[in-house]
Parts: C-alpha cells; structure tokens; sequence
C-alpha cells in the first residue's frame, strides 16, 4: 500500500506531484511542515518556541499512532503537503490526552522553555481564552455526527492552488468511505482566508463559530474566529 500512487499529475511548468499513502520516512518533513505552517499557514514561532514539542502535539498521534490514515502530496519527488485523517476522533483524544500530552508537558515544564517571552505570552493567553470559554464547542456532539477528523497544510505557498489539496481529501474522503465512516470535521480560524474557502469547495460548512481571543497579540487585525466544519461523507 505505501508504494501505490493514488493520484497524479503535473504542474503547468511541467513538473509531476503525486498523492500516496504516508511512509516512516515521510516523518521528519511533515513534522517540519507541521512546524511550518502551524500558526494560521505561517511558522509556529509567532506564538510558540519549540519545533519539537510542537510537533509532537500537532502531528506525532497521525503518522505513530494511526499512520494508516494519512497521506502526502510529493512534488517531483519531495513532500509538499500532508493530509492527516483519523477514523475516530475518541480513540485520538484518549491516546493524546495519556500518551502524547503528559509526555510533551513533562519538557514544557523545563526552565529553558518558559525563558521565551513568546512561550509566557502563549500560556498566559490561553488561559485567559479557557477562562473565558472561549474552548467551548460542543465537539461531543460534532463527533457523534462526523467521528473522523483531518489535519492537512501545504507549506510553500507556491504549492497552494496546484491541485495537491484536492487531490490529498480525495484520497481520504475514499479511505474514510472504504472503512465506513460516515462524517469527518475539522478545525480551522477565520483567518485562516486560503483554506476556509477551499473547505467549503470540498463539501465542508460550518458547524461552530466562536470567539477566540488567545491570538490577539499576534494578529494584526482581530478579531478572530474558531471554526469547526464537516463534511458527511
């Protein structure tokens, strides 16, 4: 299976991308991907130092834990974008929350991380957002309806708008109906203008929108929306 080529074709300077199922080897690049476009498309470094811990959070469960359900859009060879699925969001959060998120807490704790004036600031802002409720979705019930999930960025911009994007939820809207999943979501913000849109191309509407305050100091125009969407499949 991690050989076959799902989809394929070529760029208008000529150039071949093919979407596939995630190999071990795809790890280090799409966890630098993951860094890379992990703030609204952008570096994460805007509101959190830490590429490995970061990385850990956003990407470690999809390609250790469940690698089965991901994809990659390769240019030429090379690994552009990711397409991260997950069959059940409940059996994720279960993993996440004993496995993933104690062990990435356990190195958050250490001195040299809270030295970062962007670290202090990030905390300081998302408690602030959960004291506010701002986390309030009511995903227990988005999960009910749509079970899977996905995560997927392109990281140079020049690759946004080629066709990889669509081709990679192709290939996992498949996957998902192939295993009998009926509905997949997602999270996103209102900022995020490139995505939402090609979201709702794809089928996606909007299920949650909330405000979200814990990026005020790193945007330059809030407010700032969070966005949960599905898609049934």
């Amino acid at each position: 299976m991690s050989n076959q080529i799902i989809f394929e074709g070529a760029t208008r300077d000529g150039r071949k991308w093919e979407v596939r199922p995630y190999r071990p080897e795809d790890r280090p690049r799409v966890r630098w991907i993951c860094s890379e476009t992990g703030f609204i498309g952008n570096p994460q470094e805007a509101v959190f130092i830490g590429r490995e811990e970061f990385a850990d959070l956003w990407s470690s469960y999809w390609t250790d834990y469940e690698p089965e359900s991901a994809f990659v859009a390769a240019l030429e060879g090379r690994v552009e974008g990711y397409m991260l699925g997950c069959l059940d969001t409940r059996k994720q959060e279960k993993i996440w929350n004993q496995a993933i998120l104690p062990r990435v807490a356990r190195r958050l704790i250490r001195p040299a991380w809270w030295r970062h004036s962007i670290n202090r600031r990030f905390i300081r802002a998302m408690v602030r957002s959960r004291l506010n409720h701002e986390f309030s979705a009511p995903l227990k019930e988005i999960v009910a309806e749509y079970p899977a999930h996905l995560h997927t960025n392109i990281a140079d911009p020049a690759m946004r708008g080629l066709g990889l994007g669509g081709a990679m939820m192709r290939a996992l809207f498949d996957y998902l109906r192939q295993n009998n999943v009926r509905g997949v979501h997602l999270g996103t913000t209102s900022h995020n203008r490139q995505a939402v849109p090609f979201y709702e191309h794809v089928g996606f509407t909007v299920l949650h929108q909330s405000l979200f305050t814990g990026y005020d100091h790193a945007i330059p125009d809030p407010p700032l929306y969070l966005l949960y969407m599905g898609k049934k499949l």
